[in-house]
């Protein structure tokens, strides 16, 4: 990351230059590093008195875990947001958010660009690792894209919800319109942080609040790149793979996801909607599957669904959104390659095949190396929890946990029980989520190839 002068220049604070260097000189950590330093500031912010609502005191911890989980588009806190804080705290919660969903990496890129400040190779490679891209080719004109699009969504996103408070609800105009902004960046990042204390369960029947949010939503989880391939191509045939398997996975996961809950909920003598309407319970459902996705928000109380719901919403979390979107979990693609991968092995086959594509040997070891190390993320943090939140329900972790790190948001109500210690291991798991498991296992690896190469030999597998 930094030249060889730049590096001279360093040395000369001695061990304290070397540490940055080292902190910096790879993608991988300055991204790691990038969202510490966002967090730990806005963290610092939300706890400062001004950004506080009169007669409030929120702790420092719990100021730096909104701020992680504002930072990290995740939605789990253990306050109430408009009871905790005021006008100009909400606004810098919202920064943290459009900071955290666009990545603080595109940010500073439009202020260089703004500045007139010539963008180097660096700052692309930066780029290229922050959305997962092939190659820095057309990170710029990418950078746009995701700006322009961000904008126009939210500005319509915005517009909807404050109309529908204004008509609907008798909301001031001033009102309408500010609770419109936040919640549109909120839903359009991912985010799922609400001005209400029970989240959206006001608005459970309310169709175009409802469809407003959810669309949001799914345009945030599709990521930049899709849109842009949509927008520039505008065919199904002529997009890339990866869009392809984005759009494929928005209409079959989403529904069978609401077909499985239906089921679970509805349709069974055991489940929370069985006195619900059929058109009410899917009202719920629907926008129940859409935000497990990547997004924290609510229209019901999810400690009164059954236990196959809440194992289904466990694994939407856990896969998460697409690559380059304002989500995360392991994403659609990845598990895709991975289920494609199995499916090729067990019909004999040499090349992993994805609609008339081969999937190349390098994407599928890194998928498989993403879900492994993202369950073993997960089963440790659940571990460290158990054993240090005796108190709490094993269950109600273990959904904390794969929630955080779905930057997901929702929680069987754990959240505010959790002591300092259970507080930052989650802040820790967010930020896994957000950067991603092998981002923070490059930042402490040193990566290398081996100049030996050793004889081969065949192992008993399974």
């Amino acid at each position: 990351m930094f030249s060889h002068k730049r590096r001279s220049r360093l040395a000369k604070f001695g061990r304290l230059g070397e540490l940055i260097y080292h902190q910096f000189d790879k993608p991988a950590r300055f991204i790691a590093m990038g969202f510490t330093l966002t967090i730990l500031l806005g963290g610092f912010l939300l706890w400062l008195p001004v950004s506080q609502q009169a007669g409030q005191e929120v702790s420092f911890i719990d100021c730096l875990f909104v701020a992680t989980s504002a930072g990290t588009v995740t939605g789990l806190s253990p306050i109430n947001i408009a009871e905790a804080y005021n006008l100009f705290g909400q606004i810098i919660l919202m920064l943290l958010i459009q900071v955290g969903g666009l990545g603080f990496m595109t940010i500073a890129l439009v202020l260089l660009s703004v500045t007139g400040r010539k963008i180097g190779i660096r700052q692309r490679i930066i780029i290229q690792e922050m959305f997962n891209l092939d190659s820095p080719g057309g990170t710029i004109r990418l950078v746009r894209n995701i700006i322009v699009t961000t904008v126009v969504v939210e500005l319509i996103g915005m517009v909807l919800i404050a109309l529908d408070l204004f008509i609907q609800y008798k909301y001031t105009f001033g009102k309408s319109l500010y609770y419109g902004l936040f919640h549109a960046i909120s839903a359009f990042n991912n985010a799922g942080f609400a001005l209400w204390g029970d989240s959206l369960t006001g608005f459970q029947q309310d169709t175009t609040f409802i469809l407003t949010i959810a669309a949001l939503l799914m345009i945030g989880g599709l990521g930049f790149t899709v849109i842009a391939d949509l927008s520039a191509k505008r065919s199904f045939k002529k997009i890339s793979l990866h869009s392809k398997l984005m759009v494929m996975s928005l209409l079959v996961i989403n529904g069978l996801g609401v077909i499985a809950m239906m089921v679970y909920e509805w349709v069974s003598n055991l489940g929370s909607l069985k006195e619900y309407s059929f058109f009410e319970a899917l009202h719920i459902v629907f926008f129940q599957v859409v935000t497990t996705r990547t997004a924290g928000f609510q229209t019901i109380d999810l400690t009164t669904m059954v236990p196959l719901s809440i194992g289904l919403i466990m694994v939407l979390m856990y896969i998460g959104a697409g690559s380059a979107s304002t989500g995360s979990g392991i994403k659609v693609t990845t598990a895709a390659v991975i289920l494609k991968n199995v499916w090729t092995y067990l019909r004999g086959q040499r090349e992993t095949v994805l609609m008339r594509r081969t999937v190349r040997p390098q994407a599928i070891q890194k998928a498989y190396a993403i879900a492994v190390f993202s369950l073993l993320f997960i089963a440790l943090i659940t571990t460290l929890l158990a054993l240090s939140q005796p108190n709490v329900p094993f269950i109600g972790l273990f959904f904390e946990t794969v929630s955080a790190f779905g930057t997901v948001g929702l929680s069987l109500n754990v959240t505010a029980e959790l002591n300092d210690f259970g507080k930052s291991l989650i802040m820790f798991m967010m930020l896994v989520g957000r950067v991603g498991s092998l981002t923070i296992l490059f930042t402490f690896a040193m990566q290398h190839d081996r100049t030996i190469r050793y004889p081969k030999e065949n192992m008993l597998i399974g």
